[in-house]
């Protein structure tokens, strides 16, 4: 009954890896957190009351978890300890994917590998429905390479269509900078911009660089509660431009432009390195993009292979 309380335990190695881990991670929240003064947290407080406890743990997930509480007082998105093991290499089997009809086969997705993070799926689909319209899906804003070249041949497909459908349901956000070049698809007009990211010492404007053939169609965006991040920002900004209509219920509101290192003790953790507010003023952050169309499902439209917000976006591109 004890070999599990024995085998968690910590070498004398692991447990100063550790302290060098919470040292790291104090300092980095102090030295990049977006508000100087940490929302009103007495920082040094918090780490002479949280050392002892990291030196005393027995084992990493006591650790993690007394990490975990520590950035949970700065009551914000993007802050999060990685564990160690989520960096072995993925194994080429079927893997869940976002329980938002409608479902794409994990087996059409490449395992891919973007900086510290963990190594994950990545699909991207497209087709025409039956009225005309295009569809586009994927389900996370990481490698460009493979993602824009396949953006611009889908629209390249629909040069035709009535209106194109943006699916983000379920999309956690991802390389920020791509919410920009997807967004250069729709925008024809040079100096516009989604947003502004603010860090401590300078401001960075998510300028839209039209592409030389952009879409003129009409746009439709879906989201849903676990549309975050890159996600909320390329939304929110086509909203605010008026560029896309907006189908589906508010998104989560976790949209802190965020950085991820490497922890002594194996771990990874994501950190907030700026603000950002949408190009009409909007503080994202908490509140979320509120869409233009509230269309939630119902469990009688899933068991009857229904997907109500498409519809009501597609039946807004056909309409007159």
């Amino acid at each position: 009954m004890f070999a599990g309380v024995l085998s968690a335990q910590l070498t004398p190695e692991q447990k100063a890896e550790n302290i060098e881990s919470f040292e790291l991670l104090w300092r980095t929240v102090r030295d990049q957190h977006p508000d100087p003064k940490l929302n009103g947290l007495n920082w040094q407080e918090i780490h002479d009351s949280t050392r002892p406890l990291i030196e005393n743990a027995a084992s990493m997930d006591e650790v993690r978890d007394l990490l975990r509480g520590m950035v949970a007082k700065l009551e914000a998105s993007h802050y999060s300890i990685i564990p160690s093991d989520r960096y072995e290499p993925a194994k080429d089997v079927p893997t869940d994917v976002p329980d938002t009809p409608p479902q794409v086969s994990p087996h059409e997705g490449t395992l891919v590998h973007f900086g510290n993070l963990p190594e994950s799926r990545l699909y991207f689909e497209s087709r025409t429905l039956p009225d005309g319209a295009g569809y586009i899906r994927f389900n996370e804003f990481l490698d460009p390479a493979t993602i824009m070249p396949k953006f611009e041949a889908a629209l390249k497909g629909f040069a035709r269509a009535p209106g194109v459908i943006l699916d983000l349901r379920g999309n956690p956000g991802g390389i920020g900078i791509m919410a920009m070049g997807i967004a250069g698809f729709f925008i024809d007009k040079t100096g516009q911009k989604l947003g502004e990211m603010k860090m401590r010492q300078t401001t960075l404007q998510f300028v839209i660089f039209p592409r030389p053939e952009t879409y003129a169609g009409k746009l439709a965006i879906l989201v849903d509660e676990n549309s975050a991040s890159t996600t909320e920002i390329l939304a929110g900004g086509l909203q605010d431009l008026k560029r896309a209509r907006i189908f589906g219920t508010r998104t989560m509101g976790a949209a802190l432009p965020s950085d991820i290192i490497r922890l002594p003790n194996g771990d990874g953790f994501q950190y907030a390195q700026a603000s950002y507010t949408s190009v009409n003023g909007k503080i994202l952050e908490g509140n979320g993009v509120t869409p233009d169309v509230i269309v939630r499902q119902t469990r009688e439209s899933v068991l009857a292979d229904h997907d109500l917000v498409i519809e009501a976006a597609d039946n807004w591109i056909t309409s007159q």
